[in-house]
Parts: C-alpha cells; structure tokens; sequence
C-alpha cells in the first residue's frame, strides 16, 4: 500500500514539473521575448514573398509564410514564420513586423494576439494545481 502511495506521488510530482516547465515556464519565456522584441525593437512592414507548405498528419497543408522586410539600417531580412496559417495570405501583402535591431532575424508579427500562448499558461496551471491538490490530499491520507 505504502509503496504504491510513493509510485503515485512520483508520478504527480512528475506531472506537476512536466506542465509547470512545458505550458507554463516556456511559454512565460516567449511571452517575455515577445515583450522584449515590442519594447526594444523596431517595426517595419513585411512582405509575404512566399510559402513552406506542410502536411500534417492527416494530410491536412498548413502554410508558413516567408517574409521579406528592410530594417532601418536598409539590411533585407528574409525570414520564415514558425506561425503555421491554415490558409494562405496574398503573395506581397504587407503585415507589421517587429524585430530586435542586434538582431533582425527575431521577430513577430504584429496584430496576432497570443491567445493560445495565455490559454496555454492557464491550462497548464490549472492542471498543476489540480496535481498539487491531489498530492495534498494523498499526503494528509498518509500522515
């Protein structure tokens, strides 16, 4: 019995850092990065030059848009969005980009809110505070 409480209290603990680091830390992280490329960095407008076209498992395209933009140095920065698009944009549509001067090839584009970055850190606190209360629980069972 005693054995079999500490396997479930292992594997809790195990789930709590797993969600604390992957759905909370790391997207913390990118939401700073973010932040940071908003705050010190410069916006210029993109132009989608064109498109790297996946499948998923299913068979299913997304699309991640290639875009081209001038810093204010007059380099031309090339990048590829890590943002998948279900459907495609125009090829030269114009989107607001910000990127870190030190850097030009870190960047997001404007106007996207981070929903599923914020639902993601909810979620994934949520979980941990569920796995925190159950180990709680088992804990006062034990003592």
């Amino acid at each position: 019995m005693v054995a079999f409480l500490i396997v479930r209290l292992v594997i809790y603990l195990a789930l709590i850092v797993f969600l604390s680091y992957f759905f909370v830390y790391k997207i913390i992280l990118k939401l700073l990065e973010r932040r940071n490329i908003r705050i010190h960095g410069e916006a210029v407008q993109a132009a989608i030059t064109d498109y790297k076209t996946l499948k998923d498992s299913v068979g299913a395209k997304r699309y991640y848009p290639v875009l081209q933009y001038t810093t204010k140095k007059g380099e031309v920065v090339t990048v590829q969005s890590k943002k998948e698009r279900s459907q495609k944009y125009e090829i030269g549509k114009q989107l607001t980009v910000y990127y870190l001067p030190s850097e030009p090839e870190k960047f997001f584009i404007g106007g996207l809110l981070p929903y599923i970055k914020i639902t993601t850190i909810l979620l994934g606190m949520s979980g941990s505070l569920l796995l925190l209360y159950e180990v709680i629980k088992m804990l006062r069972k034990v003592i």
